[in-house]
């Protein structure tokens, strides 16, 4: 069943529950009883539903025990725990795929940063080919602002690298003749031959990709408890309330055995849980590729920073100048000067503390190279 049907039913029979409240509260118990029996058919059905495909397959799940305890209920008369078992069953059964649904969502992003075509040159042409059709040893061309759709070695030129999402950092990588480049990274500035080297599903991209897929599908240790704890559960409740049927000789007791016996709480807390977990997260800028790593998140005591952009901001700024030969304004101004015009990551930060600073910075130099080897003398001026 999708996510969307499940929130659905889940919806609906929220607002019957409402309605039934409403009919309570104005002492009209039978339109009240009506309504929780509704509510009840419509969010049992798909968990009997699933129960029996279990059963198809000798499997005692959870939703066998939660669909004989609605029927139970009804027969009972006990609309409202009929109507409230059901209710919670099926909510969490929409969140739980509300779950995957995230995962899945951040995985289609990983997939889209992967580029679909890519131009190569063959016989002295360049063309535009699908990536499922360039093989290896080919070169691929990639100028600023494209895509690497390869893993590849590069044998002509050299460019500033966003590794991003190899790496997870966001400071581009100068990257020049036998540097190795990866698939689903961007050049910022410049322009690169690549010898093809893996492609497809060889790429370093193509594999975190699988990694995702795989930890989407492994399930949280609570779950797997879930799981083994309804194999056992379900069968012995069932038993038991014969048992109890047999020694007391009541029906209406025995089925009240069930229903209360039914982990209503107990099935849901684990997607609810998990959901608030990965939204928040998600509302502060935290993603987590599934439940068990969030689960596992739990338990952690000690972490470890090792790239930038994870404790800062990823933009590079002079916290402190050590002026030697003359004034801390002249040498802040010089450096912006030089700076100015280059596309260096290191060329920013000396030009936003100007600004700051409020220096005066005319008639930039236009040579990035001079510019950087002037900054070093400045920084080593500085420093000594």
């Amino acid at each position: 069943m999708s996510g969307k049907l499940q929130a659905r039913i889940a919806g609906l029979t929220g607002v019957l529950l409402l309605v039934a409240l409403a009919f309570h509260l104005t002492e009209l118990d039978q339109l009240s009883d009506t309504v929780l029996f509704v509510a009840s058919i419509i969010s049992g059905t798909p968990i009997a539903f699933k129960a029996f495909q279990a059963a198809r397959t000798k499997t005692f799940s959870i939703d066998l025990l939660v669909t004989i305890a609605v029927i139970g209920a009804l027969i009972i008369g006990e609309y409202v725990e009929a109507a409230v078992v059901s209710f919670l069953f099926i909510f969490g059964a929409y969140l739980e795929a509300r779950t995957l649904e995230k995962t899945r969502r951040s995985l289609r992003d990983l997939v889209d940063m992967a580029p679909q075509e890519a131009q190569v040159l063959r016989n002295g042409q360049t063309l535009t080919l699908p990536v499922e059709d360039i093989v290896q040893n080919d070169h691929v061309l990639i100028a600023s602002g494209g895509k690497i759709a390869v893993d590849g070695t590069i044998v002509s030129g050299q460019a500033l690298v966003n590794e991003a999402t190899i790496t997870g950092e966001p400071v581009p990588a100068s990257k020049t003749i036998g540097d190795t480049v990866y698939s689903g990274t961007i050049v910022d500035n410049g322009y690169i031959d690549v010898v093809v080297e893996k492609i497809g599903e060889d790429t370093t991209f193509a594999q975190i990709i699988e990694l995702v897929e795989e930890a989407q599908e492994t399930k949280t240790k609570a779950q797997r408890f879930l799981d083994k704890f309804a194999n056992i559960y379900t069968p012995a409740i069932i038993v038991l309330s014969v048992l109890v049927f047999v020694v007391t000789r009541d029906v209406e007791f025995a089925l009240t055995f069930l229903v209360i016996a039914c982990p209503g709480a107990l099935v849901i807390s684990t997607p609810v849980s998990m959901v608030a977990g990965l939204g928040n997260g998600a509302r502060h800028g935290v993603l987590v590729k599934g439940g068990d790593a969030l689960e596992r998140l739990s338990k952690t005591d000690t972490l470890v920073f090792d790239k930038t952009g994870t404790l800062t901001m990823g933009r590079l700024q002079i916290t402190e100048i050590k002026p030697v030969a003359m004034a801390e304004s002249d040498l802040l101004t010089l450096a912006a000067r030089l700076e100015l015009a280059s596309e260096h990551p290191l060329a920013g930060p000396s030009s936003r503390r100007r600004r700051t600073a409020g220096c005066p910075c005319q008639n930039p130099l236009r040579t990035s190279k001079s510019s950087r080897v002037a900054v070093s003398a400045a920084t080593s001026t500085g420093t000594g």
